[in-house]
């Protein structure tokens, strides 16, 4: 049973580092790249179907990357929330000993 429980552990931290803002931010800086690149070559060479290819791949790496900074705040919150959330009780149970 404590394989298993290890295993789902090692799958879960696997999956939230995959799905966390500093992979959304890399994956959408990539193809931010990407596109500009393409955008550029396809201007450079006439070919309006290469630069429009990449103009929508930057835009979608814009997305990406806006969404992995809103995550990355959230979870910011979400941190500081639950620090005041232990100040809290910490000062209840204080108030309490007295």
């Amino acid at each position: 049973m404590k394989v298993e429980e290890a295993k789902a552990r090692v799958k879960k931290a696997a999956d939230d580092a995959a799905h966390s803002g500093k992979a959304d931010k890399a994956k959408g800086r990539t193809k931010e790249v990407i596109g500009a690149t393409k955008e550029k070559i396809g201007s450079l060479i006439g070919d309006d179907k290469l630069e429009a290819k990449g103009h929508l791949q930057n835009a979608e790496g814009k997305k990406d990357r806006m969404k992995g900074e809103i995550k990355e705040t959230v979870q910011e919150v979400k941190d500081k929330v639950k620090a005041g959330v232990e100040v809290v009780k910490d000062k209840i149970k204080e108030a309490r000993g007295r």
